[in-house]
């Protein structure tokens, strides 16, 4: 009788590997797919577009610019009563406005998750026409109620910029005598102002500047930039501190500070700023300036345009200025 073979002797390690292989490749095919992630479905921004009545009264005019300033009264639900440029489209007949004009026009407001994205002045048309003022007339800023008058002499470059007090983000009485050594950079804010091209346009040029300069701490601890806000009714030092914290300013490179009215009209008429005191009124264009470590002006720049300026444009005035600045 032929004797039995076990086969099992003759089944090499790399046959029973194969074998295991195998059987966990079917156990694993047996097994159901996980299901796929959901895609991720970006929300779309909400966009919404307001159109306001706007009455107020013509308090300059910039046939080349196609813009006007508007002393308005308070917008109902947008915001409260100030004097603000407008750009006008260019259909719009500029030489149909005079300084003094009352007018009425409509203002439609493009919100993008509830924030002002862009605006622009319609229709604007004159219902009280101004008394001839002449063409060197402009605000007086010394009074409690802004006159018009003749035109301030505005600082050039090389002129002592005049002292002034001032209120920072912590409650601290400060001088711009006090950053004497320093290069300064100091521009003119509100915290309400809800127009995203007038002082949050600031507030961002500032960041995008002070995040710049914080690249090298050497030139960061020789520069200074100051946020000064004309609106002391509101803009107490705790409401600074927390605008300061939302955008990410952080002393003593870039500060918050408040100025009363009597400090401001020290200064506003020296470096073009146009601005009239009052509780519920807050007049203003854009002004920033860049004064050296001797006190004296470096560069000014004044208006809407001009305040368009990059960081880049901004370093090459101030890094040659660092190296007569004190650390």
């Amino acid at each position: 009788m032929a004797s039995r073979v076990d086969l099992r002797k003759f089944q090499t390690p790399a046959r029973l590997g194969a074998l295991v292989a195998l059987a966990l490749f079917a156990s694993c095919a047996r097994q159901p797919a996980e299901p796929a992630a959901p895609a991720r479905v970006e929300k779309a921004p909400e966009i919404e577009t307001k159109v306001y009545d706007l009455t107020g009264e013509v308090r300059a005019v910039d046939a080349a610019g196609h813009e006007l300033q508007i002393r308005h009264d308070e917008i109902p639900g947008f915001m409260k009563a100030m004097t603000m440029p407008f750009k006008v489209s260019e259909d719009v007949d500029m030489d149909d406005f005079r300084v003094g004009d009352e007018l009425e026009a409509k203002l439609r407001v493009e919100f993008e998750d509830g924030i002002v994205r862009d605006y622009e002045l319609l229709d604007p048309t004159v219902t009280k026409p101004a008394l001839d003022t002449g063409p060197s007339a402009t605000l007086d800023l010394s009074g409690a109620t802004p006159t018009l008058t003749t035109r301030p002499q505005r600082l050039q470059p090389g002129d002592e910029v005049p002292d002034f007090a001032m209120t920072d983000q912590d409650g601290q009485t400060r001088r711009l005598a006090d950053l004497r050594g320093k290069v300064v950079v100091l521009t003119f804010v509100y915290t309400r102002c809800p127009l995203p091209d007038y002082c949050p346009a600031m507030d961002r040029r500032f960041s995008e500047l002070a995040e710049s300069l914080s690249r090298s701490a050497a030139r960061a601890e020789k520069v200074r930039l100051v946020s000064l806000s004309f609106d002391p009714e509101n803009d107490v030092p705790e409401v600074l501190k927390k605008h300061a914290e939302i955008r990410g300013a952080e002393p003593p490179l870039w500060t918050y500070a408040v100025a009363s009215h009597e400090e401001l009209a020290k200064i506003a008429p020296a470096l073009g700023l146009v601005y009239g005191p009052g509780k519920n009124e807050i007049i203003h264009n854009l002004c920033t300036a860049i004064i050296g470590p001797d006190g004296k002006l470096a560069r000014l720049e004044v208006g809407t345009k001009n305040n368009d300026w990059k960081t880049a444009d901004f370093l090459q005035t101030i890094t040659p200025l660092v190296a007569d600045a004190k650390g």
